[in-house]
């Protein structure tokens, strides 16, 4: 392909914590990554092994002994403060985009996002990060400290995408087992996050690049749902509208509401060289009739030999947290209009003390300041006659 429009020659990929290296794992198993470079670091032995990856760096197994944090965020700041950090800055180093991913509330990923996001920052590379917030049964406490990586987070990231993972649950059967839930979940994490470097490798129909993403997520606290859906031309004409109603079925994307209900979404389709305009534009135009009026849409269109008898579709629905417009001005109270242009009295009358008649005075500079200002200063009131 061409290098004047694959700006991501190098696309690095990095999976933080447990929940992080299982993403990337699943990432690396998916056809059409084989361009991106993967790896993983994590605090926990066990985790890296599982993963199996051959770009995976343990971090502060000094602190840690090998077992992971348990949750605790100072344990993951100290480890991603070791010089067993440097082994993946190395493994930055050189790229032209860095997305990396992880589940936030415990101890590795939630230290180590916002330190990935310094580094990344200082090598000025991109940088896009694809979290996970806590389920609501994993308990307050955690939920806080997922909140706090967030917003330390927004301080040096360009762009952070964060996925409840209690949406889950509008699209996964009740009885579906535990283990099933999560491992859907790192699917679908890891086909977006596969997505969104596609939305910025190739631009040569539509363009939407990492400054549309700067402009709609960064440093803005948000909510995001994630929805991918693709389909091969093997399954018939209508394909594309495949493509379509795997979009709307995404368990990440929560349903049609969140598009309608988003404040910014941004769509883009990857293609085949083959991919004709009619399909381009059916797709598009399919999903497009689901987002609302007032919704600031984006949208990119790319073709990719990669992608030769397939088309796949890539949605990020943004919903802001705090609106970053000027606040409003306040409306007025309604007063009845009243015929005239006379002003009501006043009602300053002087009144008694009560039972602090005979209390201590307060006097400075020889004036008595229980005596009203008017008074003491024989200020005469317009009574509006």
């Amino acid at each position: 392909m061409d290098n004047a429009s694959d700006i991501t020659a190098k696309a690095v990929v990095l999976g933080l914590g447990n929940a992080g290296t299982k993403i990337v794992r699943e990432l690396s198993q998916l056809n059409g990554s084989s361009w991106l470079s993967i790896g993983a670091a994590d605090t926990d032995k066990s985790s890296l092994e599982y993963g199996g990856l051959q770009n995976s760096f343990p971090v502060g197994f000094e602190w840690t002994q090998g077992v992971g944090c348990g949750g605790n965020v100072i344990k993951g700041e100290r480890a991603f403060a070791h010089p067993s950090r440097t082994h993946v800055i190395e493994f930055l180093s050189g790229a032209s985009l860095v997305v990396v991913t992880g589940g936030m509330g415990g101890g590795t990923a939630t230290a180590g996002c916002s330190s990935i996001a310094r580094a990344a920052k200082k090598l000025g590379i991109p940088s896009i990060f694809v979290i996970t917030a806590p389920f609501s049964f994993e308990g307050h406490s955690k939920r806080e400290t997922s909140e706090a990586g967030i917003k330390m987070l927004l301080t040096d990231a360009d762009v952070v995408i964060s996925v409840p993972n209690d949406i889950l649950y509008s699209s996964i059967a009740a009885h579906t087992s535990a283990e099933d839930a999560f491992k859907k979940s790192d699917i679908e994490i890891a086909k977006a996050v596969l997505g969104i470097a596609e939305i910025i490798r190739c631009r040569n129909i539509l363009s939407a690049d990492i400054s549309d993403f700067k402009n709609i997520l960064h440093k803005r606290k948000s909510l995001c749902c994630l929805g991918l859906g693709s389909a091969e031309r093997g399954e018939g004409e209508n394909f594309s509208h495949l493509a379509v109603e795997r979009l709307m079925a995404s368990p990440l994307l929560g349903g049609t509401e969140n598009i309608r209900e988003a404040d910014a979404v941004i769509l883009t389709l990857t293609g085949g060289p083959e991919l004709s305009i009619a399909e381009m534009k059916h797709s598009l135009e399919s999903v497009q009739r689901h987002t609302g009026k007032d919704t600031k849409l984006i949208v990119g269109a790319n073709t990719d030999p990669l992608y030769t008898g397939q088309i796949q579709l890539t949605l990020v629905s943004v919903r802001y947290e705090f609106s970053q417009d000027a606040p409003k001005e306040p409306d007025m109270p309604d007063f009845p209009e009243k015929s005239g242009s006379s002003q009501p009295e006043l009602p300053l009358l002087p009144v008694s003390k009560g039972i602090f008649t005979n209390a201590s005075k307060n006097i400075i500079s020889s004036q008595d300041l229980d005596i009203p200002t008017f008074l003491r200063q024989g200020i005469h009131l317009d009574k509006g006659r």
